[in-house]
């Protein structure tokens, strides 16, 4: 089989600056008073609190709060979306939250347009959403490849890139007719 090269491809990454502010102070005022009473209580011999725990129980809570706050800050820092414009259409993988890549062919596209939009309003923020403006892909910013499909459906993909992929729009479908 034939290799299609890309027109455009683009990754982005959930990389907020209020959103990590939020995740790593969250993850501090969890995790700094834990260890705290930890090392206060095994480590100094002194009982943490008013009812202390014991000492194994204190080390398996610190454990799955740990593992808790891990996998919260790895599942937001390790989603990926990417977008990959290639002759046979649109590729969108998002990874964790789509098991399966999601190709949209040329012929299925009425139209489209490369605009700014409202992350929070148009569509209850960033991630894989259905939105009263129809459904959304975006991990950052408030720039999208807006597009109409047959059947009146609406979907928004979002990119940092507005220019490269309204070009690879134009190459993708001027070449599918």
């Amino acid at each position: 089989m034939k290799k299609l090269h890309p027109y455009f491809k683009e990754e982005q990454r959930f990389n907020q600056l209020w959103l990590k502010l939020i995740l790593y102070g969250s993850t501090l005022a969890a995790l700094g008073p834990l260890y705290y009473g930890t090392i206060m209580q095994i480590g100094n011999g002194q009982p943490w609190g008013n009812k202390p725990i014991s000492n194994t129980g204190l080390l398996i809570m610190d454990l799955l709060i740990t593992l808790l706050m891990a996998g919260i800050l790895y599942l937001v820092f390790g989603t990926k979306l990417i977008t990959i414009i290639k002759p046979d259409g649109i590729h969108i993988i998002f990874k964790p939250f789509l098991i399966k890549e999601k190709i949209i062919e040329p012929h299925t596209i009425e139209s489209y347009e490369v605009k700014k939009y409202k992350p929070v309003a148009d569509y209850g923020g960033w991630g894989v959403k259905q939105g009263r403006k129809g459904k959304v892909y975006n991990a950052n910013g408030n720039i999208g490849l807006q597009l109409l499909l047959k059947g009146n459906k609406r979907l928004l993909i979002g990119t940092q890139r507005p220019e490269a992929i309204k070009r690879a729009m134009e190459k993708l479908m001027n070449n599918n007719g």
